[in-house]
């Protein structure tokens, strides 16, 4: 396998993991599933603006959440009608970058290696050993910045759209 093969298998290989990212998100009409949730989640409502508070109570006819006041340590309870809330959305999770590095390692480690081993002409032993361990940083770094992306890109579960 000459290089430009091996660099194309591992650019395919990284578009196919960015591509089954967890970012698919649920879409739902019903209002029951904003009174399902439980009292103090995090969550993000959209109304004449959008809020990003923490739900105290949802019933038939309102939704009730605590927000942040802006540049001080207070909150201030605020009662949105069902009428004006256009989305809810939970609070988006952060993901476990050292699980998502440490998958990135491996991946890397592997390809690495096989790139190095099958492209030696002297030493292949070493030369995929040294391979996997460079296969292995590079794959570390990318699979901890990965998450990143989808922490800034994700906007959330959607619970609730009019």
């Amino acid at each position: 396998m000459n290089r430009g093969k091996s660099r194309s298998v591992f650019l395919t290989a990284c578009m196919v993991i960015l591509a089954l990212s967890p970012c698919a998100e649920a879409q739902t009409g019903s209002w029951q599933a904003v009174e399902n949730l439980p009292p103090g989640r995090q969550i993000s409502v959209e109304a004449q603006r959008r809020y990003s508070c923490i739900l105290e109570s949802a019933n038939d006819s309102e939704l009730v959440c605590e927000v942040h006041r802006r540049r001080t340590p207070r909150t201030s309870t605020i009662t949105i009608q069902r009428a004006e809330v256009r989305e809810v959305r939970e609070a988006r999770t952060l993901p476990n970058q050292r699980k998502s590095a440490l998958i990135g390692a491996g991946i890397g480690a592997g390809g690495g290696a096989i790139a190095a081993g099958v492209n030696s002409t002297t030493s292949r032993g070493a030369n995929a050993f040294f391979g996997g361990l460079a296969g292995a940083g590079i794959g570390a770094l990318v699979g901890a910045t990965v998450p990143v992306f989808q922490a800034i890109f994700k906007r959330g579960t959607l619970i609730y759209r009019r």
